[in-house]
């Protein structure tokens, strides 16, 4: 597996448990029932395409599939806060 595919995995596995599990929890509202089910496809997608970049230029795609990760990390994606955001309301 490409590096880049790695971190594009990770930053979609955040966001999909971001959605359907650290949001509801910081709103004391039911996990899984918000789910938005278009960020697996998304993911996917975007990993396919990363990786045919990085296969062109591998410093280039690894570094995009970092700035993925990070971005989704402190940009808000979807229906809910970002990641670190509930991620903090919920340990407190």
């Amino acid at each position: 597996m490409l590096s880049s595919t790695g971190f594009i995995l990770a930053a979609g596995g955040l966001e999909v448990a971001n959605e359907a599990l650290f949001a509801p929890l910081a709103t004391n509202k039911t996990p899984w029932t918000s789910l938005n089910w278009r960020l697996v496809p998304a993911t996917v997608v975007l990993a396919v395409v990363v990786g045919g970049i990085e296969k062109l230029n591998a410093p280039f795609g690894k570094g995009l599939g970092m700035l993925v990760l990070l971005g989704v990390l402190i940009i808000p994606v979807g229906n809910a806060p970002t990641p670190l955001e509930n991620i903090t309301k919920v340990v407190g």
